[in-house]
């Protein structure tokens, strides 16, 4: 399900980045990752057009977005060439994740 790939994200692949010792490593891990990760980004957008009820489009919308956030966040932190930025980046998308989870696991 689309909420097994959040969990993956958040739980296996960026521990996974952060244990890198470099830029070139994280973006290795993150060009195997993130074909992976767009999919379940297309997947919550097509379960958010086709939800049975508000609450389910609202809990679809807030992963999709968190996904699509915290995608964002990896990329830019790849371009900027930053390694400084690697542990703090991917500390944040993995809360943005994680409060992602809670609030649909709560919600639901």
């Amino acid at each position: 399900s689309a909420e097994q790939e959040v969990a993956w994200f958040a739980r296996v692949l960026i521990p996974e980045l952060g244990q890198s010792g470099s830029l070139d490593q994280v973006e290795g891990g993150w060009t195997v990752g993130s074909d992976r990760i767009a999919a379940a980004e297309d997947q919550l957008t097509a379960l958010e057009a086709s939800a049975p009820d508000e609450i389910t489009q609202t809990e679809t919308r807030t992963l999709r977005d968190a996904v699509r956030a915290s995608r964002g966040r990896v990329e830019e932190m790849l371009q900027s060439g930053d390694p400084e930025a690697i542990s703090p980046t991917l500390n944040e998308v993995a809360v943005e994740l994680e409060t992602a989870l809670r609030t649909v696991d709560q919600a639901g």
